[in-house]
């Protein structure tokens, strides 16, 4: 005769193995579904940006290749971080990403209680480009090149003030390298998105932004912007004419701002892959190269372990320098 606690034992464990399996075939059945609604791309910035840009380019024809409706939502404020923690409470089904940019991870080391950490809460799905920024001077202002910007610069007693997409951002630190290295006072002034702070200079309402050439093209063609410099190793292919910060004058001042698709934690890794593909795909249409490299933003078609081990290098490297800077904010 069977003791009631073996007997209990064994449809504890019946019931264990049932669940176990029920579990995966929920799994798969996702997987195989996926995507079964709209996917929505998270843009933690003001729309006009680069990253806005980036993200509906791209949302289009990774709908076409899923077959789903991609939109993308833009949500604001906190130098990034209130749209990407939305994506972090999501759930994690793939349905909905963030447009992470080199802003968020700059957070993880600039802000003492960042509401998320992009290492641990975030898991990397493509690393789509690399947009070097430009220096880019209001029109009003006498200068044709870097060094003659400096100089002004420099007999500016009040400091020249420049514009960012916020505390913590790639042209706010920028703005505060390119200061030592030119050796004169500036005024950071903070805006919701670069569109905002280039629209500024563009109106002559401040001196200067570091900014991706998508986010400048409109207000330099309309003559308001004038570029001096691109803080990159080498020349972009599409502005052959602009000198880099090296050539101009200033070794070592390079500044690039990236672009990536990241999901919740805890999204299947069967998931990720579907949306790496896509991604990638994407970004090797020649009518999607030529937008992005026509905007001074280069594709990058990767893994999402080159995307992780690219996080962590750029996070040693940003945690020195914001370091060094001794800058910190609430």
């Amino acid at each position: 005769m069977m003791r009631p606690i073996g007997k209990f034992l064994r449809v504890c464990s019946a019931l264990s193995a049932f669940l176990a399996v029920t579990s995966a075939d929920l799994v798969h059945a996702q997987v195989d579904r996926f995507p079964s609604r709209t996917i929505t791309i998270i843009v933690p910035f003001a729309p006009g940006g680069a990253t806005d840009i980036v993200a509906r380019l791209l949302g289009q024809r990774v709908s076409e290749d899923l077959g789903q409706s991609v939109v993308v939502d833009n949500r604001s404020g906190g130098a990034g971080n209130t749209g990407t923690l939305a994506a972090v409470k999501s759930a994690p089904d793939g349905h909905t990403l963030v447009l992470a940019t080199t802003t968020q991870l700059v957070n993880q080391y600039l802000i003492k209680s960042t509401p998320f950490d992009i290492f641990t809460d975030l898991a990397a799905v493509a690393l789509i480009a690399d947009a070097p920024e430009i220096l880019a001077i209001s029109a009003r202002i006498p200068a044709k090149s870097l060094a003659e910007f400096m100089v002004l610069a420099r007999a500016d007693t009040g400091g020249f003030n420049y514009g960012s997409a916020g505390l913590g951002s790639v042209p706010h630190l920028g703005g505060e390298i390119l200061a030592r290295a030119i050796k004169a006072k500036m005024v950071h002034v903070p805006f919701r998105g670069s569109a905002d702070a280039v629209k500024e200079v563009g109106a002559g309402n401040i001196h200067f932004t570091l900014a991706t050439r998508a986010s400048v093209n409109s207000f330099v063609e309309a003559g308001l912007v004038r570029m001096i410099a691109i803080a990159a190793p080498r020349r972009l292919s599409t502005l052959p004419d602009l000198p880099t910060t090296a050539e101009a004058g200033l070794p070592g001042v390079e500044l690039s701002n990236w672009f990536g698709i990241m999901a919740p934690r805890g999204v299947n890794p069967q998931i990720v892959a579907v949306l790496n593909r896509a991604f990638n795909k994407a970004l090797t249409e020649p009518s999607v190269e030529k937008n992005l490299t026509s905007q001074g933003i280069e594709p990058v078609k990767e893994t999402p372990e080159y995307f992780t081990k690219r996080l962590v290098e750029d996070g040693k490297a940003y945690k020195a320098l914001i370091a060094d800077l001794g800058l910190q904010s609430n």
